[in-house]
Parts: C-alpha cells; sequence; structure tokens
C-alpha cells in the first residue's frame, strides 16, 4: 500500500470512524487527509474525528524513526543535512579510515582507554578493528548520502545504518575479545 491509494469516498461513517482507529497520521499523511476530507463531506453536522486510543503507542514506537514530510501541494521534501554536519561526518570518516588503515599497515592499531594504558592490537584483532572503524565510516557517509538522495528513502538509510552499527559493534566487541583471550 502506497500513501495515497485509499478511496475513502465509499465508506461508510462507521466504516470511516474504524480507519481512524487504525490510521498512522505520521506514516500515511495523504491518506489521512483524504480520510479527514471523506469524514467531513460524510458528517458535516457530526462531532471531530475520533481519536485513536492506542495511537499514541504507534507514535511512540516511530517517533525516533525519521518521518517522510510534505509541501501544501503533497510533493515530498527530501532530508536536509546541514553542510557543517555533513563536512564533519566526511572529515571524521576519513581520518578514522586513515587511522585504522595505518594501524593494520604497521600491525600496531592501538585503541586508547579512558581509565587505562590503552590496548595494542595485532594480526586478527587489529583487522577485525579495522572493519569496525569501516562500518563506522559507512554509516557516517550514509547521512552524507542521504542529504545528496531525492527521493523518499530515509527509513532504508536508517535501517541501513541500524544494520551497520550492529556489525560494527560486533566486529568491536570480537576483536577485544580476540585480543583478551589470545
Amino acid at each position: 500500500m502506497h500513501d495515497g491509494d485509499i478511496d475513502y469516498s465509499r465508506y461508510t461513517l462507521l466504516e470511516l470512524e474504524e480507519a481512524f482507529a487504525g490510521i498512522n497520521k505520521h506514516k500515511y499523511p495523504k491518506n489521512y487527509a483524504n480520510l479527514c476530507s471523506a469524514y467531513e463531506l460524510l458528517g458535516s453536522t457530526l462531532p471531530s474525528p475520533p481519536q485513536a486510543e492506542n495511537s499514541a503507542a504507534v507514535d511512540d514506537i516511530e517517533e525516533d524513526w525519521p518521518q517522510p514530510k510534505y509541501d501544501e501541494n503533497g510533493r515530498y521534501i527530501p532530508n536536509l543535512i546541514p553542510s557543517g554536519e555533513r563536512a564533519n561526518h566526511i572529515i571524521f570518516s576519513l581520518l578514522l579510515f586513515a587511522y585504522g588503515g595505518y594501524g593494520v599497515w604497521v600491525n600496531d592499531l592501538y585503541i586508547p582507554g579512558k581509565r587505562s594504558r590503552g590496548v595494542h592490537l595485532h594480526d586478527v584483532p587489529a583487522w577485525l578493528m579495522c572493519g569496525a572503524m569501516i562500518c563506522a565510516c559507512i554509516v557516517m557517509l550514509s547521512v552524507v548520502a542521504d542529504h545528496y538522495d531525492r527521493r523518499n528513502n530515509e527509513r532504508h538509510y536508517r535501517i541501513f545504518a541500524e544494520v551497520g552499527k550492529f556489525f560494527g559493534w560486533a566486529l568491536f566487541g570480537v576483536s577485544l575479545f580476540w585480543a583478551i583471550f589470545q
């Protein structure tokens, strides 16, 4: 189902009220607007549309996910990432990649510690840690790519970032575990 596909003009008043209870107005703003207009046409003398009892729970679940934005004509508005943030992501990605690459090249990847001397990784743990650093670089660069991508696919970028974070943290943990118990 795509946003704006549903024709609510043939629905009864009871069916419209059921639709209000189940629609996510943030995920499907065009369908929600169509539903509101159909409800107003059918029940112009009736009270305002009913509020879903569980809509707060649905909104809380998807609150941290980026929601598509539309202008007054219903056209999609792509994400705009500030240039300073994009520059920071690019520069930090390049520095992190260079640091990991150099550490693997000299076979001594140093990971500083907050309350300790840090850890020197060699051989396989260094390669795994470099993989974790590459995952971090890819996640940061996906934010930059999202800015230049004008399609409505922020959700895909968010899923990509979550998967990248998972693999990065997994490689980080395996690398340290391998280095400690080697």
